[in-house]
């Protein structure tokens, strides 16, 4: 319904610009609002500034969806780089392999984990699968607005895997809505308690929208190995300090001796 809901309000745009005609519709894979193309680049200038992205590098997008990442990358690893999605959606992956099929260093794997809003009868547990790639195969690492669907249990396991994946010295930029004294709630976003560790927009539907305590993820964030490298409250509450709407991490593992 929110997909049928996000694809109306496209259609004036889509009308007017026939680029955004070839766009993913939402409710093949429900990956939030905005402009295909914007939401790349912006995930681009989260990567490039935030997280030291260089054009060299191999990038995992932990849970790709359409491949808005992908899109925005294209003209930083399409000659030296490497990339490589999963998501637990298989339509959105056949739509990537699709969108970006002459695109040789750009690969897209279907990760068949459960999931009750994106993936309900998905084989794999969320709390055991491990991620489709190779022990330290990757300088960066991206998973944008994923834990914001996953509860705590779940972003642990998956900042294990990340850390499996990364080579040393490499980076894990994530977006989260981060609850701390004073932005724990917003005009937008009406958290309520759900453990404690997290809170939820709607209790019927926990992974809809769910936010994490801030000690709760930076506990996590060092039980995976991996160390804070730099933090940036987003616009969901007021205070936001950088141009995004969820707030973001970029996390480190550490070098080598």
């Amino acid at each position: 319904m929110i997909g049928a809901v996000s694809d109306l309000i496209s259609l004036p745009a889509r009308v007017r610009d026939p680029v955004r005609r070839a766009e993913p519709w939402s409710v093949l894979h429900h990956v939030g609002h905005g402009d295909y193309r914007d939401v790349g680049r912006h995930l681009k200038n989260i990567l490039e500034p935030h997280a030291g992205l260089a054009p060299s590098h191999r990038v995992l997008d932990i849970g790709c969806g359409t491949g808005r990442a992908a899109e925005g990358l294209l003209d930083v690893l399409a000659s030296a780089g490497g990339y490589l999605g999963f998501d637990v959606s298989k339509s959105a992956i056949r739509y990537c392999r699709r969108r970006f099929a002459a695109q040789p260093r750009f690969a897209f794997e279907h990760l068949d984990v459960r999931h009750p809003d994106y993936n309900p009868r998905g084989r794999l547990d969320e709390l055991t699968a491990a991620f489709p790639a190779r022990d330290a195969d990757f300088d960066r690492a991206l998973a944008a607005s994923v834990f914001t669907h996953l509860q705590m249990p779940a972003v642990r396991r998956y900042l294990a895997e990340t850390a499996r994946v990364l080579r040393p010295g490499g980076r894990l930029a994530f977006t989260a809505f981060v609850l701390e004294p004073g932005r724990e709630r917003s005009e937008t976003y009406d958290f309520k308690t759900f453990d404690a560790t997290s809170a939820v927009a709607d209790p019927s539907a926990p992974e809809a929208a769910i936010a994490h305590r801030r000690e709760a993820l930076e506990a996590a964030i060092r039980e995976a190995g991996l160390k804070l490298f730099a933090f940036h409250r987003g616009h969901w509450a007021p205070g936001g300090d950088y141009q995004g709407g969820q707030d973001l991490y970029v996390v480190e593992k550490a070098s080598l001796p």
